[in-house]
């Protein structure tokens, strides 16, 4: 049989491709001619768009912070109550589950690229539309008409993830297989996380040039958040599909419940496990990071904002060499302990910092460093390889839903921390919030020791198993021609 180079140092593929389907009862072999391949910059442009998109939906995440802080300035404790404040961080992450739910099954069902099309140009429009808010005087109804744009723009950022993430494990398959998981760390969580400290620092700066005008700093920060979702589409108007998406997926098959019955009794462990981690990791991380501007603020006397956001630059920065730290460890120690070392930091700085909080209280520099490192280690561990987990843990043919729903439950758990922190918070001290972080990341690492080692997969191999698998059960992962 030819063979021929596919491109990837290392990598080489028959240059025919077998498939089997059942018919009448009997197993029918088929030969078709696997001479579909992306041309390399068509791959590049992909994992370029998966840079710039993970960027941009960070640079989102992140907005809640310094909107809290303009919100309470603007409308004060009276007008900006903490109902209000914990509907807004809330509205971006509902529209979140229901944008992952919705795209995470069409992007596996038709297409990845029309998918991150479809999901770029909502995170722009829910963003103009939240840019344009304070041109209208500050009120009740604003704040209302925030919540729901903001919405739009969270169903935008859920649904970019399940089809980026798979979209992006699959062609980092395809040019360095030895080093997807350092790669996707990098375009994912690496690129999230960088997004914080460049917002900060694009809001310091506005606040600086502006004197503290805090509606000319909330129009400077959501107009480059328009435009970035701008700059994926265009990208992404060139992007094509995977070659291991092209070749296995389900978009010819019919729709059946008993096809996804088939495909939960296959993967339903991976799916409990990855989905359980997803919602313990964000239900104290994402309401840790939206609340450090409050907890921040109420340190810094006379509540300056500029020097609140000096902190935040600061303790934003301070999550990023984590995040280099764990990219390295997926490879060295592999995905699963990475996620543990992760969370078992968690564990001592939630209760030092718990514990501690009086005394740091009084001292911003100490507090703001120690949250940093808590922070870090969760970047570092679980944050840099969950979604890395979720993503190598599926056959292509429902990767990009498999992620979703382990991202759904993660989601669900960052809306009910933050629903559960705010209250915690005002009736129990800042200090409690840190106690329960610390308890939650010891079933954190319980539930991680139960995760595949996802780097040992093999992407191809999965794929030909669940082929093999449906056959067996008269379906197929169908070919196109």
């Amino acid at each position: 049989m030819a063979v021929v180079e596919s491109g990837t140092p290392g990598h080489q593929r028959d240059e025919t491709k077998k498939s089997e389907t059942l018919v009448n009862g009997r197993d029918v072999e088929e030969v078709t001619t696997h001479s579909y391949r992306p041309r390399r910059w068509q791959s590049n442009t992909t994992i370029i768009s998966c840079y710039i998109a993970n960027f941009s939906d960070g640079f989102q995440n992140t907005l809640a912070n310094p909107t809290n802080v303009i919100f309470k300035q603007v409308l004060g404790s009276d007008g900006y109550s903490s109902e209000m404040k914990t509907r807004i961080s809330n509205s971006l992450l509902v529209g979140a589950i229901l944008g992952v739910v919705a795209l995470g099954y069409t992007s596996d069902m038709f297409s990845r690229r029309a998918g991150l099309l479809f999901t770029s140009s909502l995170v722009a429009i829910g963003t103009l539309m939240s840019a344009l808010a304070l041109q209208v005087h500050p009120s009740g109804n604003m704040l209302w008409y925030f919540v729901v744009v903001r919405g739009i723009a969270g169903f935008g950022v859920g649904g970019e993830y399940p089809p980026s993430a798979a979209a992006g494990i699959e062609e980092t398959d395809e040019v360095m297989r030895k080093y997807r998981g350092p790669m996707f760390v990098s375009f994912t969580t690496l690129m999230a996380t960088l997004a914080g400290p460049i917002l900060m620092i694009i809001y310091l700066i506005t606040l600086i040039a502006s004197d503290n005008n805090l509606i000319i700093a909330f129009h400077a920060i959501y107009s480059i958040a328009t435009i970035l979702p701008v700059a994926i589409i265009i990208l992404r108007i060139f992007m094509v599909d995977s070659s291991l998406f092209h070749y296995s997926n389900l978009t010819r098959q019919p729709k059946s419940l008993r096809l996804y019955l088939l495909l939960a009794k296959r993967y339903w462990w991976r799916l409990l496990t990855t989905s359980l981690a997803f919602f313990l990791y964000d239900f104290i991380n994402f309401p840790n990071s939206i609340m450090s501007s409050t907890i921040i603020s109420s340190l810094v006397k006379d509540h300056n904002v500029r020097t609140t956001a000096i902190w935040q630059v600061i303790l934003a920065v301070l999550p990023v060499p984590g995040v280099v730290v764990g990219a390295w460890l997926t490879n060295a120690i592999g995905r699963r302990w990475t996620g543990i070392l992760g969370f078992a930091g968690y564990v001592v700085l939630g209760f030092v910092i718990g514990g501690t909080y009086t005394k740091l209280s009084q001292n911003i520099a100490a507090f703001v460093v120690l949250y940093g490192l808590l922070q870090a280690f969760g970047h570092m561990g679980p944050g840099a390889t969950i979604g890395l987990i979720s993503s190598e843990s599926f056959p292509t043919a429902m990767r990009s839903m498999g992620y979703s729903v382990a991202t759904a439950f993660g989601r669900t758990g960052a809306a009910v921390g933050t629903q559960c922190f705010t209250p915690l918070q005002e009736h129990a001290g800042n200090s409690s919030t840190f106690y329960l972080a610390g308890g939650v990341a010891i079933l954190g690492m319980m539930v991680y020791y139960l995760l595949p080692e996802s780097g040992e997969l093999d992407l191809e191999k999965e794929d030909k198993d669940l082929k093999e698998y449906l056959i067996q059960h008269g379906f197929t992962t169908d070919v196109k021609e």
